[in-house]
């Protein structure tokens, strides 16, 4: 059996879901905050740009994941000089993609926000809160790559306190700057505590064991070769956009603001789950690419079969939790009304049992990925997150406003069930099956 230090699923699993949910805490702050100081017209805003603030997260993914992992294939196999090469070219492009994207998001502001609220009832306060987050670029695909790099490399003191201040000072921040600057406080807020959190990260680097001394590295082909694989886990946030804007568009012309904020809540939880699978992912990625990089099937047998279960475990926690958790939702969120905070708990309660299937659906997206089957893992997610659940929801939802649930619940179910079949009868496989020597052409 391989060696369980050199796994290290724990450390990655808990650093990794606790990374997420803070994440998805500091998320839910400002809806939080702007729920109890503001309309659920507000509240909605604020929904409406998250397309936006996913778009950031997707480039993040597509520059720096990969990259991270393949710093530890580079590391698995000895070979240094590959790893600083990888992170200095990895910081440069961050730097690039920050400075363009925040230029596009100030040159084309009210067109960007007029794009995704259009209606009167929501389209000031979706703008107050753009004009603050569209500097985030500059700071967040930092963040993103040197995050994940930390937790691969095990800085999990950092991660830990980079994570845990960012929530803390966001929570505060958002408070105060909100009942003075209104939505764009709240966003200036989040804007000032991912500053905070990069900067607290940054000390690992400054680590005589860990540090990687920065030097001009830029190979453009590199950079496409690393985009091309990371692609597949990165178009999770397109995803995401995709689906946040087309179920919320659709729900603002049939059932209007308050149907948008009821359904917002629904939406933000749905997307939590896929991101506290990421703790079982990132660890699926770390094990698979130091098994890779050490060339040893055995290793990458036994972190399948971790993985498969941690996911089976997650799925089922997580249903209990949002069971749990579906009649006080509402009310933590503040939704006036009391018809739509019951139609809101309805839904939860019908999303909640979907879980399982997120997680198998996330976990087998990133096994693909990573073993080569590049357009199997992008369908597998993309399925899962957004065309299924899109489809089913607009399908669901002219029956009623709790049909959206059923629709979004739907998709990975659907999605999990059609790749396993395509998997198990048509190309004769197990739907977790590889080749040790086509995985290690990266």
């Amino acid at each position: 059996m391989p060696d369980k230090r050199d796994i290290r699923f724990f450390p990655v699993f808990i650093g990794a879901t606790i990374g997420i949910l803070l994440e998805e805490i500091g998320i839910l702050v400002d809806e939080f905050v702007i729920g109890n100081i503001s309309t659920d017209e507000a509240f909605a805003s604020v929904n409406l740009i998250e397309p936006y603030i996913y778009f950031e997260v997707f480039i993040g993914y597509l520059i720096s994941v990969a990259a991270a992992a393949f710093i530890v294939r580079a590391h698995g196999a000895g070979d240094h000089k590959k790893m600083g090469d990888l992170f200095s070219q990895t910081l440069i492009v961050c730097g690039i993609c920050g400075i363009i994207l925040t230029s596009i998001y100030t040159l084309f502001t009210p067109d960007l926000v007029r794009l995704v609220a259009d209606d009167p009832a929501v389209y000031d306060g979706a703008l107050d809160y753009f004009n603050a987050m569209r500097f985030n670029p500059l700071v967040a695909l930092f963040d993103t790559f040197l995050l994940t790099y930390v937790l691969y490399r095990g800085g999990y003191v950092q991660y830990y306190v980079a994570g845990v201040s960012r929530v803390g000072i966001n929570a505060l921040l958002s408070w105060q700057l909100g009942l003075q600057m209104g939505l764009f406080g709240v966003g200036l807020a989040s804007v000032i505590s991912d500053m905070v959190e990069l900067l607290i990260v940054c000390t690992f680097l400054f680590t005589k064991k860990h540090g990687i001394r920065f030097r001009w590295h830029l190979n453009f082909r590199e950079v496409l070769e690393i985009a091309r694989v990371g692609f597949p886990e990165s178009a999770l946030a397109i995803f995401m956009i995709l689906f946040e804007m087309v179920v919320n568009t659709n729900t603002l012309e049939n059932y209007g603001a308050s149907g948008v904020a009821a359904v917002a809540i629904v939406i933000n939880v749905f997307e939590c789950v896929f991101y506290l699978s990421e703790g079982i992912s990132e660890y699926e990625i770390v094990a698979m690419n130091d098994s890779i990089g050490k060339n040893s099937s055995e290793r990458m047998d036994y972190s399948i079969k971790i993985t498969k279960r941690a996911a089976m475990i997650e799925g089922i926690v997580l249903t209990a939790i949002i069971l749990c958790a579906s009649f006080i939702m509402p009310a933590a969120f503040d939704i006036d009304d009391a018809e739509t905070a019951g139609r809101a708990t309805i839904m939860l309660i019908i999303l909640a049992p979907a879980t399982i299937f997120i997680c198998f659906s996330r976990i087998a997206g990133v096994f693909y990925q990573y073993t080569r089957r590049l357009l199997r893992a992008i369908v597998m997610i993309g399925m899962a997150i957004a065309v299924l659940p899109i489809l089913f929801s607009m399908l669901f939802g002219q029956i009623a406003l709790e049909g959206i649930a059923v629709g979004i619940a739907s998709g990975p179910v659907v999605a999990i069930g059609l790749m396993y079949g395509y998997v198990r009868f048509i190309k004769k496989e197990k739907l977790f099956s590889y080749g040790m020597c086509k995985v290690q052409e990266m």
